[in-house]
Formats: structure tokens, sequence, C-alpha cells
């Protein structure tokens, strides 16, 4: 990517797909923190005069991740349990104030389930029995008296079961590079197995808006990797490379075989830390020094020439503008 200071700005966006049908279950766009953490166990050893570190083992290797949204979204509830929300007619509490009439007749707005709770004059709460939407309470005519009640609906349900635990997923974070002259990549860490640990907390304070949130750990998978961070570069700078391998670095062609050829592929050599990275051919510059020997064309394909014969030899020139690799041509 290019090579001015670039920083990682803000959170992330995270999105959740189920592992076996790849559905997308959460779409999540407005998180207050996302962090990715790793740790590794160590364990020293020490040997010899004044005992002195000499070897350090390093196992259980651990990536953990935690997210918090400012949004309430039950899918994380029904993530942490390893359930699914079922749209399904439940039963709620509800109250409201309802005035009775001279002879302590009253409607409420919803018809009840089982008895009302209404409020008597002491603050304590006795219970009737409905006749549809409306009650009667002739001691309280006349009254404004609050009442509580059971209705039925249908709603999302999240059941939390004692023997239910969460299931892993796959998770992919995607969060911006941002540099002097604004958005220039972006970094998306792929996790093919997110195990959430299973800890719900709402938290429901006078002057806070609950939020929600999921923490867990990455389990391996089929390669032994825990996850792929992925740089994506949304400039039109090309990958920087220190120097240009060809593959071969050296040919033969056979003057007993009319138009015998040979592909050439070309590495970029990013330096230390990087791998390398293959070449579009299409995109160098290549060149025959005796195109009578040997040619060669744009996707870097050399071709004996028609007038080679045994023991001739040239040269092939690749560049991508900067730097030059040489290929020797022997016919034999």
């Amino acid at each position: 990517m290019t090579q001015q200071n670039q920083f990682l700005t803000s959170v992330a966006n995270v999105r959740l797909f189920d592992r076996l049908t790849d559905e997308l279950i959460l779409n999540g766009k407005t998180l207050l923190n996302s962090s990715m953490t790793q740790a590794i166990q160590t364990q020293a050893i020490h040997a010899g005069k004044g005992s002195k570190k000499v070897y350090e083992l390093n196992y259980q290797k651990e990536l953990t991740f935690s997210i918090e949204d400012a949004a309430f979204d039950t899918a994380y509830i029904a993530l942490q349990n390893g359930t699914e929300i079922n749209h399904q007619l439940a039963e709620f509490y509800t109250d409201e104030i309802i005035l009775l009439d001279d002879s302590g007749k009253g409607s409420l707005a919803n018809t009840p389930i089982g008895k009302v709770h209404v409020e008597q004059l002491n603050g304590t709460f006795s219970q009737y029995a409905p006749t549809g939407k409306d009650i009667s309470v002739p001691a309280l005519a006349g009254k404004e008296v609050q009442v509580v009640y059971a209705v039925q609906e249908m709603m999302d349900t999240i059941e939390i079961s004692a023997d239910s635990f969460p299931k892993a997923v796959r998770m992919e974070l995607n969060v911006d590079i941002r540099s002097n002259n604004g958005k220039t990549g972006e970094v998306i860490i792929e996790v093919p197995n997110f195990k959430p640990n299973g800890a719900v907390e709402i938290s429901m304070t006078h002057e806070g808006v609950a939020s929600s949130s999921l923490a867990g750990s990455s389990l391996a998978d089929k390669k032994g990797n825990y996850a792929y961070i992925k740089l994506r570069n949304l400039t039109d700078e090309k990958v920087q490379v220190t120097a240009l391998a060809s593959n071969p670095s050296r040919l033969i062609l056979d003057s007993t075989v009319p138009g015998d050829s040979q592909q050439i592929t070309v590495l970029g050599i990013r330096g230390p830390g990087y791998s390398n990275v293959l070449l579009q051919n299409s995109d160098l510059t290549w060149t025959s020094k005796n195109s009578t020997i040997a040619s060669v064309d744009t996707n870097g394909i050399v071709t004996l020439g028609a007038s080679a014969t045994s023991n001739d030899q040239t040269i092939i020139e690749v560049t991508d503008g900067t730097y030059l690799e040489t290929i020797t041509v022997d016919v034999i």
C-alpha cells in the first residue's frame, strides 16, 4: 500500500454469518468499540551459571475479540445463548389508569389473560375477574384506578435455556485506514470460527442507554489458522516492490523444434516481512536483445527465432519501469 503514514481509525463494522448456511445473522454498523487481542503462554528455561534464560517455549496461543454495539439488537443475546429468535404468541404484563363510572364499571385497552390487579385506596392490589375488556369494582365507583393485567401478543422471543450454549459463527470485521489524504484502504479481519463466550449483560440505568455486547475467542480452522487479516488498497498505487525475480532466470530453447517457446513468470520482491507477489506479465515491459534468436511477447512468452541455431544466445529484459530483470536464453 501507500508509503505515507497510515492510521487505523475509529471502530469496525461487524458481520456475523451462519457457518453452515452462510446466511447473514448480524450486520452491526453502530459499534462503540471493537478489539482483537492475541495472547501467548510462555515458559522460560533457565540454565547455567547465573541461571541465564536460554530458551523460551511458546504455546497455547489465543485470539479473543470484543465488540460493543450502541444499538440494542436481540441477535446478540441469541448468539450468546446459541438459540434462535422465535416469533410466537407470548404473554406480558401491562398497566394503565382507567376511570370507573358511578357503578364501578370500567373498560380496559386490551383483553386480559386471567384476573386484573386493581389498586385499592390503601395502595394494595386486589384481583378482579374481567368480562372481556370490562371490570367492575363497586367500592371504587367514580374513581381513577391503576390496573395491572396480562395480555397475549405475537412477539420475537428468545429462550435462555439452562443447557443451551453459544455456537461458532463466521465473523468479519471491517475498519478504515486513513492518511492525511483521506481514506486509503481497509483492514478486513475474517474469523472463520468465532465462538461467543456466552456472557450477557443488559445494563439499564436512568441516565444511560443499554448497549449490546459480544465477546469470545477464535477456534482454529481446517488450516490451523485463527483469523485472516486482509489489507485492501483503495488508492491507485501499485504494490511496492524492491526488486524483480523471473522464473526461470535462464531458459533453453531447442533449435530442432520449430517455434519452441517457454512462459516466464515474474515475482515482485517486497522485502523483509512480506511474501513475494506474482506480477501480471501484461503490466510489464518485455524486450529481446536479438529477436532473430528469440522473441518475447507482452505476456512473457519467449519463442525461438526463425534463424536461431544451436549455441546461439540472447538476453530477454523485463522491467516494471523501476527495476530490471534479465533472462538468458540459450539455444541448443
